[in-house]
């Protein structure tokens, strides 16, 4: 399993598809899906190989004999940056990253925060509305009441201290009971029995805010959960957006095609037609509430264990072959940590609405693309860094990081020699560094138990007037000695040196 083929690409856009199976089958052509024969429990051993095949940089797996289950287990899936471009239709980061751009430029002068409130363009986001259908394939087989048995599905257990397997890449679909707005979002949910899920979303999440309303009215909350089906719909779960943007809507963004939404069968809510399994039920706020257990998390540690939500199945839902999708969390490039990388990349131009002095930022995987995060600015006045800082800890996608370094526009983000470098250079510990604090990240075994947590803060861009006393002269050599000495290397003797 060790000769994989990683210049499938070749600069071609993907072909469309019209369904997840169709997608594997091209990756499969092309040598990036590797389909294991052999019969593989999904009690730790699928996570295993997993892990072992991420850390390479290996191909999507498809376990086609999962002990004790009959759907196929899909992992790995979009743990590369050319298997997500390929799953979107586009050549590059870049493509993506220049399009969300051109939505977000406002169509007249704007200050930054009315820019904020309509980022992206929401006309450009209408004409990706989702479309309804009576029908979709992700309704050819339904199992109501008594038949429905979570047990069925080969969810994965990736760590010895978790109590039970997890559904780890499933979009969850809400609907917010003041406004009518749908909410989609990417939370893990933990098998309690064969009919009920522990939901783990968090007390800042937008869907606990949401069930606090359902609380407040005496009414249960609809909630679904897609597996499979298109990968922008998964992308558009995990996306660093703001919440009242629709996920549907932006997941027909990210493929540059609407997508075709179905209703449910047991509750008012709508779900992408293509999915491959679709698990619906609800929330009863009255009811008890259940600890949702230690779970693995990106990066390594286990997640404290906290009460949760538990979610009443009503129906299940598939494909007549579906495929059960999960996202196997380990040691980074886990595929958590390459999404979420490849997500802050192309979503950078929302960030700059929020930030306006922002030019760049980068989440290191050795902070499971989460605790760490280094920003660069277009500086023109003291304090500007740190005011940079607290805009920075105040949106959902960088609320986490523990560790901010923030370093001039000339400071390559993504090349950490130089940003320590700059550390070096710039930061004075008693005059520089900066704590601020905020939720709690469930992710930080670090951490203390508690409300808030504290973040720290290195200002590495260089000091302005005001901030410390006037420096000496930069040591750079002057232009005209640079261009000189190029001009001779031929005539001195030192070859290529």
């Amino acid at each position: 399993m060790r000769e994989y083929n990683l210049n499938f690409l070749g600069g071609v856009i993907a072909m469309s598809y019209a369904s997840l199976a169709d997608f594997l089958e091209e990756l499969r052509q092309s040598g990036q899906l590797v389909r294991v024969e052999a019969k593989v429990s999904a009690d730790l051993e699928a996570a295993e190989i997993t892990s072992r095949v991420a850390q390479q940089g290996g191909p999507a797996l498809l376990f086609g004999d999962v002990e004790g289950h009959d759907f196929p287990l899909l992992t790995n899936l979009l743990a590369t940056d050319q298997r997500i471009c390929r799953a979107l239709g586009i050549r590059s980061p870049e493509d993506l990253e220049a399009r969300i751009a051109e939505l977000a430029q406002p169509s007249e002068p704007e200050g930054w925060f009315e820019k904020l409130k309509a980022a992206p363009t929401r006309a450009a986001l209408r004409k990706l509305a989702p479309k309804a259908v009576k029908s979709g394939p992700c309704q050819q087989i339904v199992r109501l009441g008594g038949d429905v048995d979570l047990g069925q599905l080969p969810a994965v257990r990736a760590r010895p201290l978790e109590p039970a397997p997890r559904i780890t890449a499933g979009q969850v679909v809400t609907v917010d009971a003041s406004s009518n707005r749908p909410l989609l979002g990417h939370y893990d949910l933990g098998l309690v029995d064969r009919c009920r899920l522990a939901v783990g979303w968090m007390a800042h999440d937008e869907p606990a805010r949401a069930l606090s309303v359902y609380r407040q009215r005496g009414i249960k909350m609809p909630l679904a959960v897609v597996l499979g089906g298109d990968p922008a719909g998964l992308l558009a779960a995990m996306a660093p957006v703001p919440p009242d943007l629709d996920g549907s809507s932006l997941a027909g963004l990210l493929r540059d095609k609407p997508r075709e939404m179905v209703r449910c069968r047991t509750i008012d809510l709508e779900v992408p037609a293509d999915a491959d399994l679709v698990l619906e039920g609800h929330i009863d706020p009255a009811g008890p509430e259940v600890e949702f257990g230690l779970a693995a998390a990106p990066g390594g540690p286990y997640r404290r264990s906290r009460p949760a939500p538990v979610m009443e199945v009503t129906s299940i839902s598939h494909r007549a072959n579906p495929v059960f999708a999960a996202l196997v969390p380990g040691q980074p490039p886990d595929e958590s940590c390459v999404i979420r990388r490849f997500l802050q990349r192309v979503f950078t131009p929302l960030v700059r609405l929020a930030v306006p002095d922002l030019v760049g930022y980068d989440l290191p995987l050795f902070g499971a693309a989460r605790g760490w995060a280094v920003v660069s600015i277009r500086k023109v006045y003291a304090g500007q860094a740190r005011r940079a800082a607290h805009a920075v800890w105040g949106l959902p996608q960088l609320m986490f990081a523990k560790l901010l370094v923030i370093v001039d526009e000339e400071v390559d983000v993504h090349d950490y020699p130089q940003v320590w470098a700059a550390v070096w250079r710039h930061v004075d510990p008693g005059r520089d560094l900066m704590l601020g604090q905020g939720p709690p990240d469930p992710w930080d075994s670090a951490a203390e138990d508690g409300e808030l947590t504290t973040r720290l803060c290195l200002d590495a861009t260089a000091k302005l007037p005001g901030e410390r006393a006037a420096a000496g002269p930069p040591s750079a050599m002057p232009k005209e000695i640079l261009r000189r000495v190029t001009d001779r290397w031929p005539e001195l003797g030192l070859g290529g040196l």
